[in-house]
């Protein structure tokens, strides 16, 4: 499955701050390439409109049918059995920006997931970027 895996940070700034994305990201985006979300990035999503880091126009569960997913535009995937032993045996190091262990189960699902399909990551996340055992892009200047 060719294409990319938009982290939940690269996502966001899809739907609500494309100004903060690379030109060459807004234009992935933009493309006819396949475009996929994790399903994990929705629980992340659905975590900060709840603290109040995020505010939505209309309740979540309808923003993320009418205006975050597109149909045919981004497919979510699932979390399978393959992708959840991988997120917890991704090969190291997988550091975090103290150097130890990178303990996030969010991003070894994001990370796994990406493994699992052959997806690019589109992620602004640094400790993502640096980890040499998946495909990533920058999506931020």
């Amino acid at each position: 499955m060719p294409g990319y895996l938009l982290d939940t940070c690269a996502w966001i700034d899809s739907l609500l701050a494309p100004e903060k994305l690379r030109p060459q990201i807004r234009k992935i985006i933009a493309s006819t390439v396949p475009l996929h979300l994790c399903s994990i990035s929705l629980i992340e999503f659905a975590r900060k409109e709840t603290r109040g880091d995020i505010t939505i126009s209309m309740p979540c569960a309808e923003w993320f049918e009418r205006i975050a997913l597109p149909k045919g535009k981004i497919s979510v995937l699932d979390v399978l059995p393959q992708i959840a032993v991988d997120a917890t045996r991704l090969p190291l190091p997988f550091n975090n920006r103290q150097g130890n262990p990178h303990k996030d189960p969010m991003d070894q699902i994001i990370v796994a997931t990406a493994r699992h399909h052959d997806l690019t990551i589109l992620t602004c996340d640094q400790i993502l970027l640096d980890y040499a055992h998946v495909r990533t892009e920058k999506s931020r200047p």
